[in-house]
């Protein structure tokens, strides 16, 4: 049985063409045949009527076949999409009802199969109209038919096809009503947003469908429709702008839907839907001339310049670039690129690393062999000076070694980025003096803090030499603020924003691929706005012949050319926006299970594009697309299989993808991750790591941990009055008694270190208690040696070495050599205060040795110059001065300015042991300087007890009187326990009157029985000593002598007996005894005491032997 035209194209709704078939003799079998020309041909002069005709042929069964009208479909057979189903997805979905009006009181009045033959007739209409404006079929629902736009297959224009769509249903009707007896008309509703789609299964099929807020609006807003009337939600209204006349309806409130929704009747559409292809280099003629002047005058000066490029996304600033990019090229610039990614950054891969690399002809795949021979060679050629060569291997992640190693380890977040800084400002010098130099940074407003300050080092560098610095960002989001700004006032900065393209710049654009002047190219040009990603987005589509964070619009773009992959590739193209905007091949064949794909079809599509061994989305824009359409339940899969992959190899990546996958995991691994980053010296960016992680953490304990090492961090990080805060909440928190202890020994330690120290004893004591009964050895390693801290400073030596004591055996018991290291540090400065300077010595030698054999830099460095202390009092002065050097230079290296001003107090201490004067002063001027950094007055005071030593050396009696007055008066300001001791027995060298010298020495040595650190003995003993020899009185000098051995007797020291001798020996010299025996005790002493470097103290020693040896002479 063949069909019959009439009825056929009645059913249709274009019963007006009927005799224009009759007259062409146009039959059932000749209906395949037709094309769009042929239709033209015939009369039909609507493009909405041409596509509904071909759309329905294409629906017709084989010619021969007995089949039922295409454009008829049984009414328990929903007609299928015209593309098979894709697996589960989101999409940006248009959806369409269309309801017949008036259905109840037509089934009162007709016949059951005269009502069946009305609804076929209706639904056919609808169902061949939608199809041939590229939609779906999603159901029938009785006398209602509900149409998908973008689903299963997207076009860039569905909000207007599913318009189009509506008005043409509408006329249709009205045609059909014309040629029958009874008027039929229908109500239609439309919205979109985004949907889950996907199939639903039944008993014994799967149907396609759309899930969604989406449905439903546009379910209510068919029942608020009127006879012919089109009501269309306020998203379609959006995404149809100018291509649509539509009356506002106000707010509707709608059953089911919670806030109230704004209507809009449809009256017609006005202008033809847009299609797309790619683009071209357009416009822009000012902005790159602009960039040319730059170049020239940066070759003609020698003079670096910044450039700095800002616009919206996808406005072109990539592709203005890459023109500026040419154009250096042929003026011989070498260009270095790198690009700052939101998300999915592998080690090696930011943009700092990436320029470095280039700069130094390394590729980003190079060995460690082939960077270390870079780093030999810049420190060969002098690039790099010595102590700045632990800044490079950092940069260029080569290991530290040896020394070095603990100096970096122990260096402050500050110091090391000072440090990684002036390397990057100078290698990039280098660069721009060896040839011109672009460096090309993209992206800025994904930039955080670390890449912007390197950003001022590339600036630094290209200042005095042939150099480009070009970056671009968004203006939302605009990074570079008044006081980055600021750091350039010694390189131009030229900012350059860039706008929409001009019309006939987008006219040119899309010039280059179709005639400009068609109605498709001209409506891609006005929907694009100016915007060339959107407007190449438009071309692809309308070339390849086809039809918020991310913009509904550019989401249905990428979507289009989705479609248009096989599964394959569209599995790969999502599960690649999981990686990041830029993503390694291995681990995407990983996700996908396919070990031997490639990504040619995503590139060869023009939606990836090779980047070195990896792939980058053309733009962040389609990767961001690409995720959106992802099930969450399929991102958390695979955002859990990525994890995996990063588990053993980039901890930062792990939480990253864990955090995005919703994992449990995910609060621990950003703790994992944030103690890896400390670990590397990326303080700040382990405090953001923790401050996500306590965002998503679920469970007190997550909270509680990554609280207690934001606290550590802050500390780090100089801020400890928000690391007490930090530290009390935890306290406060604490889900239970071992996070108690722990978040009170973190307490504890800030508020030693800001001077609470009754509070912080009392949280020890509570803390105790909990270690104690756990029998936690960590926790009581860490409390004895923090209460021997405290105890310290509040003169309770003995009590602090028996904390120390403590600590060190629960540090051995646990294991821990850094534990050890801390209490050894702890027990030599206990031994220290207690003048037991042997003791001292080899604890703190122990305490460097252990710290420089594991890596325990800041543990060195501060016992460094505490190890050269106690070494002058063996005798070691020299090594102590060395000592002083080369400690000062590691303290000055890793940012610790209380270690460097220990160091420098060592440095004027031990030089003016070996007399040497000047060396002495120049350690005193730094000192003072670092004095005054820290507001440190009690080593202020010190200071001034130094200077007028050196005074009296010189002789100036009067001078040192006067600075040593000062320095006592603010002794009594801060605390006389300190120096006050010594510097009241220095006054006394330099006073004649006899009372007044016996009352300062008086004075001195009841402070002494008060308790003072040893060293206010060991010198208290030996100024008195030597002022009862410039007062001629040997008895009272004997009786110091004896005081000094007294004191060293439970632990004898080289220089307490070598000043003991020499006290003796002198004061036998004012005896007046010449005899042998005298003079050979003499040379002995000074032999002994130029030995051990003493040379300031030989002085008198050659003077009495001058003496003695003149009377033998004048005797003889």
């Amino acid at each position: 049985m063949t069909m019959d035209i009439e009825p056929w194209l009645a059913g249709l709704g274009l019963a007006q063409y009927t005799q224009a078939f009759a007259d062409n003799d146009i039959d059932a079998a000749m209906l395949s045949a037709l094309t769009d020309a042929d239709l033209k041909e015939l009369g039909v002069r609507s493009l909405g009527h041409r596509k509904r005709l071909l759309a329905a042929i294409a629906q017709m069964p084989p010619s021969g076949a007995d089949a039922p009208p295409a454009a008829q479909p049984a009414l328990d057979q929903p007609v299928a999409p015209a593309v098979s189903a894709p697996v589960e997805e989101r999409r940006q979905v248009t959806v369409l009802f269309a309801d017949l009006c008036g259905f109840t009181a037509l089934s009162q009045t007709l016949d059951p199969e005269e009502l069946r033959e009305l609804i076929g007739r209706f639904t056919g209409l609808v169902d061949g109209i939608v199809l041939a404006y590229g939609g779906t079929i999603d159901k029938h629902i009785g006398d209602a038919v509900m149409a998908l736009f973008g689903a299963p297959r997207a076009h860039e224009t569905d909000p207007l096809r599913a318009a189009r769509a509506a008005l043409d249903i509408h006329d249709a009707l009205d045609q059909l009503s014309a040629n029958s007896a009874r008027s039929l008309q229908a109500h239609i509703g439309i919205a979109s947003g985004e949907v889950v789609a996907g199939a639903v299964s039944r008993a014994d099929a799967q149907d396609y469908t759309v899930h969604g807020d989406a449905v439903n609006l546009a379910a209510r807003l068919v029942s608020a429709a009127g006879a012919r009337q089109t009501l269309l939600s306020d998203g379609v209204r959006r995404a149809l702008g100018d291509s649509a006349v539509c009356e506002q309806m106000g707010e509707m409130h709608f059953k089911g839907i919670d806030v109230p929704a704004r209507a809009w009747r449809l009256s017609c559409v006005v202008r033809e839907p847009a299609r797309a292809s790619r683009s071209r280099f357009v416009g822009r003629k000012a902005e790159l001339e602009q960039f040319r002047g730059i170049v020239r005058a940066c070759v003609d000066q020698r003079a670096g310049h910044a450039v700095y490029v800002r616009g919206d996304a996808g406005i072109g600033k990539t592709r203005l670039v890459d023109e500026m990019r040419v154009f250096a090229h042929t003026h011989g610039f070498a260009v270095h690129r790198g690009l700052v990614l939101d998300f999915g950054v592998g080690k090696g891969q930011d943009p700092v690393r990436a320029i470095i690399d280039s700069l130094l002809g390394l590729s980003p795949a190079a060995d460690i062999e082939a960077r270390k021979a870079v780093a030999a060679r810049l420190g060969r050629h002098g690039v790099i000076p010595p102590e700045q060569r632990v800044f490079l291997d950092d940069l260029l992640d080569l290991p530290q070694s040896g020394e070095w190693r603990t100096l970096y380890d122990a260096m402050d977040h500050a110091a090391r980025k000072r440090g990684k800084q002036a390397v990057v400002a100078a290698l990039t010098a280098d660069a721009c003096r060896r040839g011109a130099s672009m460096i090309v940074v993209e992206d800025l407003h994904w930039a955080d803090a670390e890449v912007l300050s390197y950003l001022s080092a590339f600036a630094s560098g290209i200042g005095g030499g042939t150099g480009l610095l070009v970056m671009t960002s968004r203006i939302e989001g605009d990074p570079l603020d008044a006081a980055w700004r600021a750091r350039m006032r010694d390189t131009p900065l030229a900012t350059i924003d860039l706008g929409p393209l001009r019309r006939d710049e987008a006219l040119t654009l899309a010039g280059h691929f179709i005639d400009a002047t068609q109605r498709v190219a001209l409506a891609c040009i006005e929907r694009a706005d100016g915007n060339p990603l959107f407007l190449e987005q438009l071309l692809h589509n309308a070339e390849e012949g086809s039809g918020d964070a991310v913009p509904a619009s550019i989401q249905s773009l990428v979507l289009a050319r989705m479609d248009r992959l096989e599964a394959r590739d569209r599995a790969a193209f999502q599960a690649a926006s999981v990686i990041g905007q830029r993503f390694g091949l291995a681990l995407l064949r990983r996700l996908i299970d396919e070990p031997r794909y490639d990504c040619g079809t995503l590139v060869a599509n023009a939606l990836v594009l090779p980047e070195g061994d990896d792939f980058l989305f053309a733009h962040a824009l389609i990767q961001e697309s690409a995720y959106s359409t992802l099930l969450r339940a399929r991102r958390r899969e695979l955002h859990r299989r990525a994890a995996d992959w990063f588990e053993d190899s980039d901890a930062v990546l792990r939480a990253q993808h864990l955090d995005r996958a919703e994992d449990e995991r995910a609060p621990q691994a950003c703790l994992d991750a944030a103690l890896a980053q400390r670990t590397a010296h990326f303080t700040e960016s382990a405090l953001h790591l923790i401050e996500r992680g306590l965002r998503i953490a679920q469970s007190p304990h997550d909270t509680h941990a990554l609280t207690c090492f934001k606290g550590e961090l802050q500390c780090d990080l100089g801020d400890v009055a928000a690391s007490i805060a930090t530290y009390r909440s935890a306290v406060d928190a604490a889900p239970d008694d071992a996070s108690r202890c722990a978040a009170q020994l973190g307490l504890a330690e800030g508020l030693r270190v800001s001077e609470g120290l009754s509070e912080a004893l009392a949280l020890l004591d509570a803390a105790q208690q909990i270690a104690e009964r756990a029998d936690s050895v960590s926790e009581l390693a860490r409390l004895h040696h923090l209460r021997g801290n405290i105890l310290f400073p509040l003169g309770r030596i003995d009590d602090c070495r028996i904390e120390h004591e403590r600590g060190l055996a629960y540090a051995q018991r646990l294991g821990s050599p850094e534990a050890e290291a801390r209490a050894l540090g702890g027990l030599a400065d206990a031994a220290y205060a207690q003048g037991r300077m042997r003791t001292a010595f080899e604890h703190f030698s122990r305490c460097v040795a252990l710290s420089r054999e594991h890596g325990f830099g800041r543990i060195e460095v501060a016992n460094r110059s505490m190890q050269g202390f106690s070494r002058i009092y063996l005798n070691e002065a020299r090594e102590a001065c060395a000592d002083a050097v080369g400690a000062s230079r590691e303290a000055a290296l890793v940012g610790q300015p209380r270690a460097q001003l220990l160091c420098e107090t060592l440095g004027a201490f031990a030089c003016y042991e070996t007399g040497d004067v000047r060396a002495a002063q120049v350690h005193l001027e730094q000192e003072m300087r670092l004095i005054r950094q820290l507001g440190a007055r009690r080593f202020e005071a010190q200071n001034l007890e130094m200077q007028a030593r050196l005074l009296l050396e010189s002789g100036q009696r009067d001078e040192a009187a006067s600075v040593l007055r000062a320095s006592l008066a603010l002794c009594r300001e801060v605390g006389m326990q300190f120096s006050a001791p010594k510097a009241l027995s220095a006054l006394s060298r330099a006073v004649d009157d006899d009372a007044e010298r016996a009352r300062l020495l008086a004075e001195g040595a009841d402070l002494l029985r008060l308790g003072a650190v040893g060293h206010n003995h060991l010198w208290f003993y030996r100024d008195a000593i030597d002022a009862m020899l410039s007062a001629r009185d040997p008895a009272g000098a004997l009786r110091y002598i004896e005081a000094l051995e007294q004191y060293t007797r439970a632990e004898p020291l080289p220089w307490a007996r070598l000043f003991a001798a020499r006290g003796r020996v002198l004061a036998a010299a004012l005896e007046d005894s010449a005899d042998d025996a005298l003079l050979a005790e003499l040379q002995g002493v000074r032999a002994a005491l130029a030995a051990a470097g003493f040379d300031g103290a030989r002085r008198a020693v050659d003077a009495a032997l001058a003496a003695v040896q003149t009377s033998r002479k004048v005797d003889g």
